[in-house]
C-alpha cells in the first residue's frame, strides 16, 4: 500500500491550474487542440527564471508564462504553443520527512486513477534531469460528453531536499498526436532545467526583494501624496548637457518635460465623460501623466505617457503616444516627415499584455513573464527614488518592473544612501535591468529632487517654466 501524500496537494494543483487557465481565458477541459503541433520542439533560448526556487527553464517557442496567486500560494503557470495544454510549476513542502518523489507521485497518481476511466499510458519511476532524480507519470480520463476528446495529465515530480519538491503538472485535452505534441514539449522544457545553489548574489536578491516588499507594503496613502505634484500642479524638468565654462548659454540642450501626478479614478486615463462612467472607471489609484520633448540628431520627438495603478497595486494601465518628426533621407532635404507610435500596458494579477502600434506597421502583443515575487508597478517604479527619499531610507532594493527598452520585465535595483560627505542628500542609484547604465537621482534634505544624473553627463533638473521658455528661445530653439 502506497504511503498517501499530504492531504490537499492534487487539490491545490488542481484548483491551480484551473486558475491560470481561466486568467489565460482558455479552457483546456472545454477547447480541445484542433490542430496538432510539430512533434519537433523548437526553444526559446532565453529562460524564464522562478527565483524563490532558485529554477531557469527555457520554454518552447509560443509558450507563455505568467503568475498564478491563491492565497498566500504563489505558482508558475505555462501555456504551450496553439493551446496546446497547460504546465503548473510549483515548489511543494511536506512535513513528512520519510515522503520520496516516488511515493508522492505514486499517491498522486492513485487518487487521479479514482476518476472514471482513467487509465496509467505511461510512467518513468526513475528519472533523472542532470544531478536531479524524479518520478514521472501520464494519465488518461475519457472524454466528459459525447464527441469530446479525452484528458490528459502529466505530472513529474523532483525530489529537491528532505520535504520539499519540485512539481510539473501537466493538463491538456485533445487527440492522441496532439497529446503526443504537448508530451515532447513538456518532457524537452522540463529537460532545461537549472537549479541554481544560493549563490552570495542570489541570496542579495532575495534580500532585496525582502526589503522592497517591506517598503512598499508599509507605504500608505499620505505618504504617496507627500510626493505628488497633484493633479492642479506641475513640475518641469530640463534635459542638458552643461558646459565646461558653466554658462548656462553654451550648454547642450536635450529636451524637456512636465510632469503631473495625483490620486485619482482609472477613468481619467481615458476622454470618456465622468458622467458616463463605469464601475471599473471609479476605480482609486495613482496617476502619472509625462509630457515630453526631445531633440536628437535633427530629429524631433514629442510624447505624452499616462500611467495608472490602482491603490493595492493588483492592477496597472499605462499608454504613451509618440510622435518622430524630422527631415526624411528619402526625400528633398526640406521636407518633413511624421512618424506615430504607440504603447499600452495592461495587468491584473500577474498577467501583463503590452501592445506596440509604429507608424503603418500592424500592432505586436507581448504577454511579459512576471516573476512570482517582487514585481513593482510602472507607477511605482517612477516615484521609488522619491518615495526612498521621503522616508528617508537607505540600503539595496531589488525588484522586477517593466522595461520599456527590452519589451520585457527586468531585474531592477534601486541603491538609496546618504553620502557621508552631503549630510542631508539623498542618493538614489537605479539600474533597470542587469545590462543598463546607473541613473544617480539626488534629494535635497525634504526630499525634494535636485537632478537626475543619466550617462554621458547629461542632467535632468527642476526648472521653472518661465526660465524654461525663456532659455530656449534664446537658444532659438523649438518650443
Amino acid at each position: 500500500m502506497h504511503t498517501r501524500i499530504q492531504p490537499g496537494i492534487l487539490q491545490i494543483l488542481t484548483l491551480i491550474t484551473a486558475m491560470f487557465m481561466m486568467a489565460l481565458a482558455v479552457s483546456a477541459t472545454a477547447q480541445p487542440v484542433q490542430t496538432p503541433t510539430p512533434t519537433l520542439t523548437e526553444l526559446d533560448p532565453d529562460p524564464i527564471t522562478i527565483e524563490s526556487i532558485g529554477l531557469s527553464l527555457n520554454l518552447p517557442v509560443g509558450g507563455r508564462a505568467e503568475t498564478v496567486r491563491i492565497g498566500n500560494t504563489t505558482s508558475t503557470g505555462i501555456s504551450l504553443p496553439d493551446g496546446l495544454g497547460t504546465i503548473i510549476v510549483k515548489e511543494q513542502r511536506t512535513s513528512n520527512e520519510s515522503l520520496t518523489a516516488q511515493k508522492a507521485a505514486e499517491s498522486i497518481r492513485d487518487q487521479l486513477m479514482n476518476l472514471p476511466g482513467a487509465m496509467v499510458i505511461a510512467e518513468q519511476p526513475e528519472l533523472r534531469v542532470g544531478i536531479w532524480s524524479g518520478h514521472r507519470f501520464y494519465v488518461r480520463t475519457p472524454p466528459t460528453q459525447a464527441g469530446g476528446a479525452p484528458t490528459y495529465r502529466g505530472i513529474s515530480i523532483f525530489g529537491l531536499k528532505p520535504k520539499t519538491f519540485l512539481i510539473f503538472d501537466l493538463t491538456m485535452q485533445g487527440s492522441e498526436s496532439s497529446f503526443q505534441n504537448a508530451r515532447a514539449m513538456y518532457e524537452t522544457s522540463i529537460a532545461t532545467m537549472n537549479l541554481q545553489e544560493m549563490s552570495s548574489e542570489s541570496l542579495k536578491r532575495i534580500a532585496g526583494f525582502k526589503l522592497t516588499k517591506a517598503f512598499i507594503e508599509q507605504l500608505t496613502i499620505e505618504d504617496y501624496d507627500a510626493i505628488l505634484t497633484g493633479k492642479k500642479s506641475e513640475r518641469w524638468e530640463r534635459l542638458y548637457t552643461p558646459a565646461p565654462s558653466g554658462d548656462e548659454m553654451d550648454a547642450t540642450e536635450h529636451g524637456y518635460r512636465r510632469i503631473k501626478s495625483w490620486s485619482g479614478y482609472k477613468g481619467e486615463m481615458g476622454s470618456k465623460e465622468r458622467s458616463k462612467w463605469s464601475q471599473d472607471d471609479r476605480k482609486l489609484g495613482y496617476l502619472i501623466q509625462l509630457d515630453s520633448m526631445a531633440l536628437d540628431s535633427g530629429l524631433r520627438i514629442d510624447s505624452r505617457a499616462l500611467y495608472f495603478m490602482s491603490l493595492d497595486g493588483n492592477e496597472e494601465l499605462w499608454t504613451i503616444r509618440m510622435t518622430l518628426k524630422g527631415n526624411d533621407p528619402a526625400l528633398r532635404s526640406d521636407e518633413q516627415f511624421s512618424q506615430v507610435s504607440s504603447v499600452t500596458g495592461a495587468r491584473v494579477g500577474g498577467k501583463l499584455t503590452v501592445t506596440t502600434a509604429e507608424g503603418n506597421e500592424p500592432p505586436t502583443t507581448v504577454t511579459p513573464f512576471i516573476p512570482e515575487e517582487g514585481y513593482i508597478t510602472q507607477v511605482q517604479s517612477y516615484l521609488m527614488g522619491s518615495l526612498l527619499a521621503h522616508k528617508q531610507l537607505q540600503g539595496d532594493f531589488a525588484s522586477y518592473a517593466y522595461n520599456p527598452v527590452s519589451n520585457s520585465v527586468t531585474l531592477r535595483w534601486d541603491i538609496a544612501e546618504q553620502p557621508s560627505s552631503s549630510p542631508g542628500l539623498w542618493n538614489i542609484t537605479t539600474k533597470t535591468s542587469p545590462e543598463s547604465p546607473p541613473t544617480t537621482t539626488q534629494f535635497d534634505a525634504r526630499g525634494d529632487l535636485m537632478r537626475v544624473r543619466l550617462t554621458g553627463n547629461r542632467l535632468w533638473e527642476p526648472i521653472t517654466l518661465e526660465r524654461l521658455l525663456a532659455l530656449w528661445k534664446r537658444k532659438g530653439l523649438p518650443i
